[in-house]
């Protein structure tokens, strides 16, 4: 390592700015500014890489979309009764080849192990040989049934537009083609399937990353937590705060990693998504087999999105009290009445809060603090509805009539409308009585 030059007393001398003469190196056409070059250097390589970066995932956007587009068009195609656990008919060969191949060396190392005399090394490999065998057709059979319910499970999600679009695009574009039949099937000598992109490429069934589902149970409880603060109007004082903040950990804890990123970037509240495209590289960074970094990046982005909750949180409740400050203003003023009085009756709730499962299926989940519709209360319902609109009435959701012109009212169980006297819907359906007693609230204030 060169040394520092020293002055004579060996003493490190620290010279000034004037000592090293910058001011005439500067105006000497001879200096460069290396260290200034080089700067300018990284900032045109980060730029270029910037911009290389985003064109690279606008092109993969640009595949995503083509495939989703070619999965629509196979879905339309497929038919109903089609059995995704049994052999397509594409892939026929390819299975026929394994198997008569196989056949035949299960054959050929039967002969020898027949043969071989007892505790053989010939005839211990033969038979571990036919042991392999055996075991990749039972794999080859294990194969089949996990592809095709994965296949099942994947164009269903697709149908039902279940799928997160925090899914990254070089998966969606994988699964599309894989469980579309877009990809060559291939077996390995084990017995597990694969899949050939047609450039080398060969996916294994064992690495395909399913794309993951929308966190609709987490969403639904968002919305009706978001509803409830609206409704009552109450300021998120700092303890408040501190109990959503918890409520809110613990709903993203339960939603696995996978649930985070749809929370974050599917459109589940409201029909928004907490985080825009522009920060999508939060979940780029939780693509990672590294512990401590995987652990770091999922708390930077469940922060955030905590937070981002919190401020939707204070929004709702701010709105929910100037809308109860307005009403409270014009009925002293107009001589508004408050229909929840006349709606709303003093029985235990009973309503009980639903969620759309991961299959589409809408499931019970807890009692909350809303009070069904009740069919012995119809006529309070309807002196409400006068009251706020003399056009207005109630009408069953399952009301009809038929062909004969019979009426059947139906009843209050499968939700009700607020129509007009020509039964043109004006609002609903409502399932509840408080929901039903805020719109009737609204509407009176529209007159």
């Amino acid at each position: 390592m060169p040394q520092r030059r020293q002055t004579q007393n060996g003493q490190n001398r620290r010279r000034s700015f004037s000592d090293l003469g910058a001011g005439i190196a500067y105006q000497n056409t001879g200096f460069q500014n290396a260290g200034g070059d080089f700067s300018d250097s990284i900032k045109s390589s980060f730029n270029e890489i910037s911009k290389n970066e985003k064109i690279r995932k606008k092109d993969l956007k640009r595949e995503e979309d083509r495939v989703g587009l070619m999965v629509e068009g196979f879905m339309s195609n497929m038919s109903d009764d089609i059995d995704l656990t049994t052999i397509q008919d594409k892939d026929q060969p390819v299975f026929n080849e394994f198997l008569l191949r196989k056949k035949e060396e299960y054959s050929a190392l039967s002969n020898i192990a027949s043969n071989a005399a007892l505790g053989s090394p010939e005839k211990l490999e033969a038979m571990n040989g036919m042991k392999l065998i055996n075991t990749s057709f039972k794999n080859l059979k294990n194969s089949l049934n996990t592809y095709g319910g994965q296949a099942e499970d994947y164009l269903l999600d697709k149908k039902k537009n279940n799928l997160s679009t925090a899914n990254s695009s070089e998966d969606m574009i994988t699964a599309g083609n894989i469980y579309s039949g877009q990809y060559q099937t291939v077996i390995g000598e084990d017995g597990v399937m694969g899949f050939d992109d047609g450039q080398g490429n060969i996916t294994s069934l064992r690495d395909i990353k399913s794309p993951f589902e929308k966190a609709w149970k987490q969403g639904d409880q968002l919305n009706e937590i978001y509803d409830t603060m609206y409704n009552n109007g109450i300021e998120v004082t700092p303890e408040k705060e501190t109990y959503y903040r918890g409520k809110f950990s613990r709903m993203i804890d339960d939603a696995g990693v996978e649930g985070l990123k749809s929370l974050a970037f599917d459109e589940l509240v409201g029909g928004k998504s907490f985080f825009t495209e522009e920060e999508r590289y939060m979940i780029e960074n939780l693509e990672t087999d590294d512990v401590d970094a995987l652990k770091e990046a999922k708390d930077s982005i469940k922060q955030s999105l905590i937070t981002k909750m919190i401020d939707i949180a204070k929004k709702q409740s701010s709105s929910g009290y100037s809308a109860k400050q307005g009403l409270i203003s014009k009925a002293e003023n107009k001589d508004i009445k408050d229909f929840s009085s006349m709606v709303i009756s003093d029985s235990p709730t009973d309503v009980v809060e639903y969620y759309t499962d991961d299959k589409g299926k809408r499931t019970a989940s807890s009692v909350n603090t809303k009070h069904s519709l009740n069919q012995s209360r119809m006529s309070s319902y309807n002196e409400a509805a006068f009251s706020s609109n003399p056009a207005f009435k109630i009408t069953n959701k399952n009301a009809k009539e038929d062909a004969d012109g019979n009426y059947d009212p139906g009843n209050v169980s499968s939700g009700v409308y607020v129509t007009d006297r020509a039964g043109n819907t004006i609002g609903g359906p409502y399932y509840n009585e408080e929901d039903l007693a805020g719109f009737l609230n609204r509407q009176q204030l529209q007159k």
